[in-house]
């Protein structure tokens, strides 16, 4: 009786926590805001009104850029869910195409819309380990494996195309500190994850697998990290299936980074001078707020990620309510897709029912074997 409502009161909370959220920074940026600026060479005082948001949805929208914005979005989740295609054939798994994209909307619906237990992650895995039982780990490793790679696709758009801007002088990069900092600490953090990966391929078997037993000590998440680690591992033995994935996310965070920046102009402000951040603006800043908004706290991120890209649009020298609106534009276009993934659950939905009471079983009984039975000696 418990376990049963849990089940039921945790996604409650997360709506809770998400709705709550989003009304609090509605709320709190919805009146126009004065703010004085004093020029520390100079003295002089400059007196600024940033519009709120109430100010903005009753102003003009320009359809064409909420429009391209979807477009984009439409191109970005395409070659991501062809991205987790080749994720899944390359660790010998028999899928098809038109299943991966089908999946896909159906796990998109579920991470939008369904905050429970049972993600769309693990209902794209266990639909491919429904035929095959014994491969399970590895299902669940593909899915793993794309939303890492996602993640580092989305920290490596930072760092180079940020850095690029920065070299090339630009004024909005080379004049802030703020996003300097966030640049530098991406690189970072993206040549060293290339160099742990490369680094990896010397290890010996034994020694994967000693670290791998190690992990599941770990409470709770044990056996999730082995499984992760084992995927990490797989992965590094296929350098041309990651390089391709790279490349495919590369090509999606550009279109996902130039959606953000058409939703940026879907409410023309008064003065786009000062209101208005800069492509080479969302380059650095757009990546980090999706990042943010990835973390399983509300629906979506549903007023995490508005709260996330008012603060990134401060670093910036921006209005932050020129950064929530943006974000909500552009969440209009996400639910329109998650929506499409609604009718697609609509056909599939015996299907997906069946998958989702065997993730819900498997919750709850003792956690599957690792991928080390799956691994091969190489």
């Amino acid at each position: 009786m418990k376990k049963h409502a849990v089940k039921w009161l945790v996604p409650f909370l997360k709506y809770g926590v998400g709705v709550g959220l989003l009304a609090y920074v509605i709320y709190n940026y919805w009146d126009p805001k004065t703010t004085v600026k004093v020029d520390p060479k100079t003295g002089l005082e400059t007196v600024l009104v940033t519009p709120g948001i109430g100010e903005l949805i009753q102003g003009p929208i320009a359809f064409e850029w909420l429009a391209a914005a979807a477009l984009l979005m439409v191109v970005a989740a395409s070659l991501q869910i062809y991205r987790w295609y080749l994720l899944v054939r390359a660790l010998d798994l028999p899928f098809a195409v038109r299943n991966a994209y089908r999946l896909s909307l159906v796990g998109i619906f579920y991470n939008t819309f369904i905050p429970g237990s049972v993600g769309g992650d693990l209902v794209k895995a266990y639909f491919i380990a429904h035929a095959h039982p014994e491969r399970k780990s590895r299902a669940i490793a593909s899915v793993i494996a794309d939303r890492a790679l996602g993640l580092f696709g989305l920290i490596l758009f930072v760092a180079v195309l940020g850095s690029v801007a920065w070299a090339a002088g630009d004024a909005r990069i080379a004049n802030n500190p703020d996003l300097q900092r966030i640049v530098k600490v991406m690189a970072g953090i993206a040549g060293g994850s290339v160099a742990g990966f490369l680094l990896l391929g010397f290890l010996p078997q034994r020694r994967v697998d000693r670290f791998a037993g190690r992990l599941k000590w770990v409470p709770k998440l044990g056996n999730s990290l082995s499984e992760m680690w084992y995927a990490v591992w797989e992965y590094r033995q296929r350098l041309k299936v990651v390089a391709v994935g790279v490349a495919l996310s590369a090509v999606s965070h550009f279109a996902l980074v130039f959606a953000f920046h058409c939703a940026s102009r879907v409410f023309p402000p008064a003065n786009p001078a000062l209101e208005l951040a800069t492509l080479s603006e969302h380059v650095v800043i757009g990546p980090i707020g999706f990042i943010a908004q990835a973390i399983p706290i509300t629906p979506g991120g549903v007023g995490v990620a508005e709260g996330v890209f008012a603060w990134l649009y401060k670093l910036s020298d921006r209005p932050e309510t020129r950064g929530i609106i943006a974000r909500l534009s552009l969440r209009l276009v996400e639910w329109l897709i998650a929506l499409t993934g609604y009718i697609v659950f609509l056909r599939m939905r015996a299907e997906v029912r069946e998958i989702q009471h065997e993730v819900e079983e498997a919750a709850e009984s003792p956690p599957a074997e690792s991928l080390k039975s799956e691994t091969p000696k190489d």
